[in-house]
């Protein structure tokens, strides 16, 4: 495992953000560490001088109203699938997804932010997400700012809370895989709400995208990007059947 030097729990939001921004060390955000403890494991992050313990801001909370949610950051992915309101939400669109992105065990440690943060190419909660129309809030010097997760980039900050529409709603998801219980080869979501539809797509390119963005499958060794692009107009497809208006 990686040499680390620094540990640090912080209370207080504006404290963990002044560990983060010190320029005399390498500090990295650890929220489940379902990822960054292999990549310290395996030395693939040998910068790292220390890790910002996040578990103790309060970032593991859901609040939910009539139509809307904000789920923290520090949610994990097992219990968003045990939520009464966001296990539900469109025909259970993120618990599924979420069950696609690891075992048991994984989706008691690996947390929402964490999801989003990383933004996986194979990620189906992330692809989820960009259906549902998702809006996340940073937290950096200059205060808060929330924007669509379509709209956002490379995570500068820290990502406290991912915000969902909880109004009525169908969703669909479909995907193709080596097995059953691996992460996808490509997947699709879809959500509708009303007559409006949205499509997303994860294993096309480097992260989770809409359907109707620009992209250019990778060739790997789990499938050809000619493969990848005939794989997402059926998945595409089989999501969006499971929410036609019957």
């Amino acid at each position: 495992m990686a040499l680390l030097s620094e540990y640090h729990r912080p209370t207080t939001l504006d404290a963990a953000l002044t560990l983060l921004q010190r320029t005399d060390r390498v500090l990295v955000p650890l929220a489940g560490g379902s990822k960054l403890v292999g990549e310290l494991e395996t030395r693939a992050r040998p910068d790292v001088d220390g890790v910002v313990d996040l578990r103790a801001l309060g970032l593991d909370t859901v609040t939910v109203s009539a139509t809307h949610a904000t789920v923290g950051a520090l949610v994990t992915l097992q219990a968003l699938c045990e939520h009464p309101v966001l296990a539900d939400l469109a025909d259970g669109l993120l618990r599924r997804a979420a069950q696609g992105e690891g075992p048991l065990n994984l989706r008691h440690q690996a947390t929402l932010g964490g999801v989003v943060a990383t933004a996986e190419s194979d990620s189906e909660v992330y692809a989820a997400l960009l259906a549902l129309e998702a809006q996340v809030t940073l937290a950096d010097a200059r205060g808060d700012q929330t924007l669509p997760l379509a709209a956002l980039g490379q995570v500068t900050g820290l990502i406290t809370a991912i915000h969902l529409d909880i109004s009525p709603a169908r969703g669909g998801l479909a995907r193709v895989a080596r097995t059953p219980s691996d992460r996808p080869i490509v997947a699709a979501c879809a959500v509708r709400r009303g007559d409006a539809q949205r499509v997303a797509l994860c294993g096309v390119t480097a992260r989770p995208i809409l359907a109707d963005a620009a992209w250019n499958p990778p060739d790997d060794f789990k499938g050809s990007a000619a493969y990848r692009r005939a794989m997402a107009e059926v998945v595409a497809a089989r999501a969006l059947a499971q929410v036609a208006i019957a």
